[in-house]
């Protein structure tokens, strides 16, 4: 295979690749995303801008149900950075690490002594994938003054069948998650179907406990 084709090769694995990344932290060069992460104990929605393939500017809005030392809901509306630290393109294969942080305002419902309004944000994300095979660990945090809540989720994805940028793309997914700063921090499993197009994402699964989860992405 001469030079070119294979530089081709690489280029559309790679692209296949990234299309079942759309709801990384950062998208395509002035590409804009909407997304929906929506659980039993926290809901976030976050409107994102990516000036380049490396960075991106979200604004956001999430609902916190049974925080420890919070005794209602606690909502915060934030600014974050995001960054591409890395990406490793392969023949059939892509790997990703991503770092982000913001500031945020908090609001509370019920009692709030001793709870402070400003709020500071943080998440990393690893993900390596090929077109059959994906994995991922994303950790989050938040904090304020009097209480913290902080996400570890692991995942690991199978496609029934290799996907090409204009079909629809299926995946099972399971994921183990761990939760601290909340009243009961626990450890749990969600089994989740995963379809995607280059333009929308539908995530929605059910955990151990009979729990719905569900995410949606938009891009445009």
């Amino acid at each position: 295979m001469s030079f070119s084709l294979r530089m081709l090769a690489v280029t559309a694995s790679a692209f296949f690749c990234a299309s079942a990344a759309q709801a990384r932290p950062v998208g395509y060069a002035d590409g804009h995303m909407l997304m929906v992460d929506a659980n039993e104990d926290v809901q976030q929605v976050a409107y994102t801008y990516s000036p380049s393939f490396r960075w991106s500017v979200s604004g956001g809005h999430a609902r916190m149900e049974s925080l420890e030392g919070v005794s209602g809901t606690t909502s915060v509306t934030f600014v974050r950075a995001s960054r591409l630290l890395q990406r490793w393109n392969l023949p059939s294969a892509q790997g990703n690490a991503f770092v982000w942080a913001g500031v945020g305002n908090a609001r509370y419902v019920g009692a709030a002594a001793g709870l402070g309004n400003d709020v500071w944000h943080a998440g990393l994300q690893l993900d390596f994938e090929t077109r059959r095979i994906y994995t991922a660990l994303v950790s989050e945090y938040f904090a304020a003054e009097g209480w913290h809540l902080r996400s570890d989720v692991a995942s690991f994805g199978v496609a029934p069948y290799e996907h090409d940028m204009d079909r629809m793309a299926t995946w099972i997914v399971l994921k183990a998650k761990r939760t601290s700063g909340m009243r009961m921090d626990e450890v749990n499993r969600e089994l989740a179907l995963r379809f995607f197009t280059s333009t929308w994402w539908i995530d929605a699964g059910i955990d151990q406990d009979g729990r719905p989860a569900l995410n949606l992405m938009f891009n445009f």
